[in-house]
């Protein structure tokens, strides 16, 4: 597998170009969905919509981004870690590198099924390009227990993307490792 990976002017090594650009995208628009699902969220239905249509385009751009970015990965190892990181600190790096793709995942996909399921989905709007057919099938059930997967993975999302920024933070200033240019443009 090879290593697309390139040294900054620190000697460090840092991602790729490609994969820069996979974490600096999927993260602003994470960031645009929760913001887009709390201004939305205690909304008459009406005004929700002004919400609710563009936070389901983005969850079904997180979802593509998000296959491309496992795919690129697959096929392009990540720059080594530096030798001050720890086991235990790679290990827990890897483990919410898995989670955050599990979450980037199956959190679209819940919200796919929460409004197919319901038997009444209208078409996304993709942003003006196109519309998406979002129905499965009625299965209230499936709703409902997609529904509740979909809020219920919110805070973990959450929570994970504050444990990153604060472990980026503690590698660069605490550490004293160049560990955010290793992600930076």
């Amino acid at each position: 597998m090879p290593s697309l990976s390139i040294k900054g002017s620190d000697g460090m090594a840092k991602y790729s170009k490609i994969a820069i650009l996979f974490h600096w995208l999927i993260a602003i628009l994470i960031g645009a969905n929760i913001l887009l699902a709390n201004w939305g969220e205690d909304l008459p239905r009406a005004a929700r919509a002004a919400y609710m249509s563009p936070h389901k385009a983005i969850g079904i751009s997180i979802l593509i981004l998000t296959v491309g970015r496992i795919l690129w990965r697959l096929a392009n190892r990540p720059p080594a870690l530096p030798d001050k990181v720890t086991g235990w600190q790679a290990k827990a790096g890897h483990s919410a590198h898995i989670l955050f793709y599990v979450l980037m995942i199956v959190m679209p996909l819940t919200g796919w099924l929460m409004i197919g399921a319901k038997g009444n989905a209208a078409p996304v709007d993709f942003f003006g390009l196109f519309t998406i057919d979002m129905a499965v099938g009625k299965n209230t059930a499936l709703s409902g227990i997609a529904h509740e997967g979909h809020e219920l993975l919110a805070a973990p999302l959450i929570v994970l993307i504050g444990l990153h920024i604060l472990g980026a933070l503690k590698h660069q200033f605490i550490d004293k490792m160049p560990f955010i240019q290793r992600m930076w443009p």
